[in-house]
């Protein structure tokens, strides 16, 4: 039996373990101005040397600087040196302040493992987040947070690193994207067997999903950020999502989840047995189906009403579970 501890203490240690890695900390201020203040010192270093530079190519011109007007501008420089990395250091605070409220916020009273934290990724997430201003992709950042607290390895490192160099623009494409999805995963946990958008019986590759807003070039764009494979047209097998006909069946049966439902497929009496469901579409990556795991879904009431079309076209009725089996 696992030992339980309050979501938000795990939050606390993530954070302790990963805060110090980084400029700026969330839990000692006073180690940020610390580390501020040395940064200035080296600054003002790499300037004085900057100035010996300068001075001696004046030199070389032979141009006559005065000199009180030469230190009152040594002085200017230093300053602004000083005012930007501490206003950079505020703002980094400010970023991990938010994220970790957001993931605070997300866990609320929820009680989770208490598992030694990866220490390399929380060193890995602190160094990356800090640099987040946009509301948007903090709360994105926060629900990876909020995940890696209650499951640790819940989110890789290579999908921190997919998630750092994710603008705003790929991630709402990529909302979209799971919106439509298909997701097939063990309904008491484990490993997603599969997480694609079905291509409703035409080639992804070929425009089938531009309608919805899933065109060729929106899922070239995606495959370059590495949330989609390059098969746009690739399939996995969806029989185990089809209910038997015969109740007294023992093949297992698995739901699968679309728009946040769980789905089953209740066979036509004239569908026979030997009829397979090869599903095509467009598959998430690793990473996509770890990322896909914190994007909130959007209404995509259209493109659900192409799937349901598409199932019935192969005799097939999309129910909701665990409707279907009463």
């Amino acid at each position: 039996m696992y030992l339980k501890v309050p979501a938000i203490d795990k939050l606390v240690e993530l954070a302790a373990s990963g805060i110090g890695s980084v400029a700026g900390t969330f839990f000692a201020p006073w180690k940020a101005r610390k580390e501020g203040q040395a940064r200035v010192i080296a600054a003002k270093a790499d300037a004085e040397v900057l100035s010996i530079q300068a001075k001696a190519h004046v030199e070389a011109k032979e141009i006559m600087v005065d000199e009180g007007s030469a230190a009152t501008r040594e002085i200017s420089i230093s300053n602004q040196i000083n005012e930007r990395i501490l206003y950079q250091e505020e703002k980094r605070l400010k970023n991990i302040e938010s994220v970790v409220a957001r993931a605070a916020n997300e866990l609320g009273a929820k009680e989770v493992s208490n598992d030694e934290p990866d220490h390399d990724w929380t060193a890995r997430f602190f160094n990356y987040v800090q640099d987040v201003s946009s509301e948007d992709m903090q709360a994105l950042w926060a629900k990876v947070l909020a995940g890696e607290a209650e499951r640790i390895g819940s989110t890789s490192l290579r999908t921190l690193g997919i998630l750092r160099d994710l603008d705003r623009a790929t991630a709402k494409l990529f909302a979209k994207a799971c919106s439509a999805c298909v997701f097939l995963a063990p309904q008491l946990g484990g490993n997603t067997l599969d997480a694609r958008v079905p291509s409703l019986g035409a080639n992804a590759a070929s425009n089938a999903l531009q309608d919805f807003g899933l065109g060729f070039g929106a899922l070239n764009r995606l495959n370059e950020r590495g949330l989609v494979i390059s098969d746009y047209n690739s399939w996995f097998d969806y029989n185990l999502s089809i209910l038997p006909v015969d109740a007294e069946s023992k093949r297992p049966t698995l739901p699968f989840e679309h728009q946040n439902k769980s789905w089953l497929l209740v066979p036509d009496p004239s569908r026979t047995h030997q009829q397979k469901l090869q599903l095509h579409g467009v598959a998430l990556t690793n990473c996509g189906r770890e990322l896909a795991s914190v994007v909130d879904r959007i209404p995509m009431g259209d493109y659900t009403e192409s799937l349901k079309q598409f199932f019935a076209k192969n005799k097939l009725k999309m129910v909701p579970f665990p409707q279907a089996t009463k």
